[in-house]
């Protein structure tokens, strides 16, 4: 999970100043972390209320993975990644408001799909591209380990019967992934800074 992400500074093409790739996955983070406690605090696990949390996840995390995407070096590998993410979790997002706006009665199976369709979707892209990024970018094996539990969940929604298991499922999905990136952005903090310090031959 060490990284040793692009530099942040001016580039001597005169690109204007980015943020450091390490924070990217801090700021990705932040809205998975706070809707898996939401769900963890929360007694109320139907359906409706997993579709609208998934939702907010979405679209929280569609507009922060756009956000980091304008301020990476155009050059940060990681900006494909956000990109192709951005657009996924939007699409989750807006059917997962369309469905609890436009349907009644039980929206168990409509939960399961949708939230099925972003693990495979999602976690597929992120392991694809942290695949093609070996040897790119350190932050490729990160990717990977984010994709496998994204498809983790996914599978483990197959064997799912009810909404509190689905609902539980997923806050403690993204409790754990949130966790997990501001581990690897961190990581990717302190492997630069100790790349900075070591003396050159």
């Amino acid at each position: 999970m060490v990284t040793a992400p692009s530099t942040d500074s001016d580039t001597e093409n005169g690109e204007r100043a980015s943020t450091p790739a390490w924070l990217a996955p801090i700021a990705r983070a932040i809205p998975a972390i706070v809707v898996g406690l939401v769900i963890t605090f929360t007694p109320d696990h139907s359906a409706t209320m997993g579709l609208i949390s998934l939702g907010v996840f979405g679209a929280v995390t569609a507009v922060v993975l756009v956000l980091t995407t304008l301020r990476l070096a155009a050059s940060e590998p990681v900006r494909s990644l956000h990109r192709g993410l951005s657009v996924i979790t939007a699409v989750v997002a807006a059917a997962s408001f369309a469905l609890v706006a436009g349907l009644e009665g039980n929206l168990l199976p409509f939960l399961l799909l949708t939230l099925g369709a972003y693990g495979v979707f999602a976690g597929a892209y992120e392991i694809v591209w942290g695949l093609r990024h070996r040897g790119v970018t350190p932050l490729a094996r990160d990717g990977i380990t984010v994709g496998a539990g994204t498809i983790i969940l996914a599978l483990i929604l197959v064997a799912v019967g009810d909404s509190v298991s689905a609902v539980g499922f997923f806050g403690a999905y993204a409790v754990i992934v949130g966790v997990y990136l501001i581990i690897a952005g961190f990581s990717a903090k302190w492997a630069a800074t100790s790349a900075k310090e070591q003396p050159t031959p």
